[in-house]
């Protein structure tokens, strides 16, 4: 009887095991960066219903565009100002170079919720903090 009661006990550790040793994460909601790895706070919206994303960069929109699935956790974004791949990492975070920040260091972005976020607040120097972004 005993044995019998540690082989379910085993039998189901190890399934409970099993369903989330394969968790998977999923790119949706927002994904912010830290403020000590750059003087700006990187913000990404991704709208899981539709495919689309909006970059913020100190509360102020400066993109935004669509993405897709490539693979397990790895993902291509795309708009008329850059297009690069992002993978997401179990914690459901990942890492981006904009050059003009953080002297061109990767930027560790988390996930800071399930929900999108915006912001509707307009700002006199937005276009100031889009040229982040240009490749020059």
């Amino acid at each position: 009887m005993k044995k019998m009661l540690i082989i379910l006990l085993l039998i189901i550790f190890l399934t409970f095991y099993g369903c989330t040793a394969n968790e998977k994460v999923i790119l949706k909601g927002s994904y912010q960066s830290e403020v000590k790895e750059s003087d700006n706070v990187v913000l990404l919206s991704f709208q899981e219903d539709d495919s689309s994303f909006v970059e913020y960069i100190d509360n102020r929109e400066v993109d935004k565009g669509t993405y897709e699935k490539i693979k397990d956790n790895i993902y291509k974004i795309k708009s008329d100002k850059q297009d690069f791949e992002i993978t997401l990492d179990k914690n459901n975070s990942f890492e981006i170079i904009i050059k003009k920040l953080n002297d061109g260091n990767p930027i560790r972005i988390e996930n800071v919720g399930d929900i999108p976020v915006s912001f509707t607040a307009e700002f006199n120097d937005t276009n100031q903090y889009k040229t982040l972004l240009d490749s020059d």
